[in-house]
């Protein structure tokens, strides 16, 4: 038996899945040790396989400098119940450090689990991020591409260098998906009254705030309709910047080219409205909504700028289940809207492409298979994910 403790910040229901299938391997047992999240319940026994315990995370300041204290971090150094650590890898914890330490110590295994990059790095922040990582037994990163720098630019350690790629969990999107495309007539229906043409549709699915761009897909929308009349945006979220967005489209004229669908986080309430659209399009600072899109066959557009992105950008494969246009370039992303919606045969190539990517690489068990990995560094056993009947 593996017993293994993860310590996060707070609980992440797209994680919740997660664990469960981590928790349901042979001779694996989880504990997670997270605050809790202002829009998140703590985790419901009869619906999860791993153990929760609450534990608080404090914020600090010193100077204009934001840390965190996660105390569960020094306190599961307990070789008596726990085989191996995966912490959250990030500088600004206070207690990453002596926690490292102390497990080091002990002769404790642990896993950094983390980005391995900042979207604002510094030669100090990555120097920082790294010696911590050099700390632990093993880092565990979301893309092979930032494992494989951290072996070949930064000399980590191949062999203790994991990767879980991002995942979400993608049942209930292609419960609601194969629900609505059984059920034409009530989804033409909705696509009457909300008067959206999948060939002219393009979904932005995200919190709207300013570092997302979504202005920028609106004057997209704007300057789309020359060459494609009708082109319409469904914005689905809300946030700080709905008030500025719905004053945009007024300015812009385009009103009515627009549907502010609100917070939608129900699959089923969802589905019709990505049903509904042709392409996705997310400005900037691209996540896990990426995931959902692709879940729904959507094709996707995204700056490519990479590092300004986060992990799921790795998703995306330019010119097979989306495009990427040049940073900055509003004239770019205009066309590449225009040129997924307007070409029947490319949207319907790229559509299956999108699919097929989240349901068989970007899977749940492709994810916990990173995990398992770094089990290895307990009992050198390579273990392979199984997926419950």
């Amino acid at each position: 038996m593996i017993r293994i403790a993860i310590t996060q910040p707070d609980i992440r229901p797209y994680r919740l899945p997660v664990y469960n299938l981590l928790a349901a391997q042979p001779d694996i047992e989880v504990t997670l040790f997270a605050d809790q999240a202002s829009d998140a319940p703590n985790p419901v026994p009869d619906t999860v396989k791993f153990g929760f315990e609450h534990a608080n995370v404090r914020n600090r300041r010193i100077g204009p400098a934001a840390f965190r204290e996660h105390p569960a971090q020094i306190e599961v150094v307990d070789p008596d119940r726990f085989d191996l650590l995966i912490h959250s890898w990030n500088p600004r914890y206070l207690t990453l450090r002596p926690a490292l330490k102390k497990a080091k110590r002990a002769g404790l295994p642990t896993v950094a689990w983390g980005h391995g990059y900042s979207k604002s790095d510094t030669w100090l922040r990555t120097w920082m991020r790294n010696r911590l990582g050099r700390l632990a037994t093993g880092v565990m990163l979301y893309t092979h591409p930032v494992a494989e720098r951290l072996v070949s630019e930064y000399g980590f350690d191949r062999e203790r260098v994991f990767v879980a790629q991002n995942a979400i969990d993608q049942t209930p999107i292609q419960q609601a998906r194969q629900s609505w495309l059984a059920r034409s007539a009530e989804l033409a229906a909705f696509q009457a009254e909300q008067r959206l043409d999948p060939s002219r549709t393009v979904a932005f699915v995200s919190r709207l705030r300013d570092e997302n761009r979504p202005d920028r897909l609106l004057r997209a929308i704007a300057n789309g309709q020359s060459e494609l009349p009708g082109l319409t945006a469904v914005v689905v979220g809300d946030g700080p910047e709905r008030s500025n967005l719905e004053a945009q489209a007024r300015e812009l004229g385009i009103v009515d080219q627009v549907r502010f669908a609100g917070a939608v986080y129900d699959e089923h309430d969802l589905a019709p409205w990505l049903l509904s659209s042709g392409v996705f399009c997310y400005p900037e600072n691209v996540g896990l909504s990426l995931l959902t899109a692709l879940g729904f066959g959507l094709p996707a557009i995204t700056s490519d700028d990479i590092e300004a992105q986060n992990p799921e950008i790795v998703a995306l494969k330019p010119g097979e289940n989306g495009l990427l246009y040049p940073y900055g370039d509003e004239p770019a992303m205009t066309n590449a809207i225009v040129q997924i919606l307007s070409d029947a045969q490319v949207r319907e190539r790229m559509a299956a492409e999108a699919l097929r990517t989240v349901t068989e690489e970007f899977t749940l068990p492709t994810m916990v298979q990173g995990f398992l990995d770094a089990t290895r560094l307990v009992d050198g056993v390579q273990r392979t994910v199984c997926v419950p009947e």
